[in-house]
């Protein structure tokens, strides 16, 4: 997967508090540090149950998603529940929060909920947030 910092650089708001699923907290130079330096690669994020709310200049975004990444542990599979914040800033709109909680191979409650199969492909971070901005812009241009 590609790993375009020039393009995320565009997508990611000055104030951005980026918060991983085992609570670390980043800032955004040391979001973007550590995706050029390759201490952490995101190799496929496959999104469902996307729920996208939009706001006067804010936009929330809550869902799941299958991750594989990559970092200096090897690589690893594993599900996620996310929270994303965006801001809309000069006409773009602009992650300004993520935060995300790994989910355990099972969990429980899951199982009453009807499974909601995703009808989006595997895609890259960048092409991820990407297409959420590209939501958020269609709606907000209604």
């Amino acid at each position: 997967m590609k790993q375009d910092v020039t393009a995320l650089d565009t997508l990611l708001d000055d104030e951005l508090d980026y918060v991983h699923t085992a609570g670390d907290l980043q800032s955004r130079s040391q979001f973007i540090d550590m995706i050029k330096t390759q201490k952490l690669v995101y190799e496929s994020i496959a999104p469902s149950a996307v729920r996208v709310r939009v706001y006067d200049g804010l936009a929330l975004a809550t869902g799941r998603s299958q991750m594989r990444v990559r970092n200096a542990a090897g690589v690893s599979s594993f599900g996620i529940r996310f929270t994303e914040v965006y801001v809309r800033r000069g006409g773009q709109w602009l992650l300004t929060a993520w935060e995300a909680t790994r989910l355990p191979a099972y969990s429980a409650g899951e199982r009453s909920r009807p499974a909601q199969a995703s009808t989006k492909p595997k895609q890259g971070v960048l092409s991820f947030a990407a297409n959420r901005l590209e939501l958020l812009y269609r709606r907000s241009a209604r």
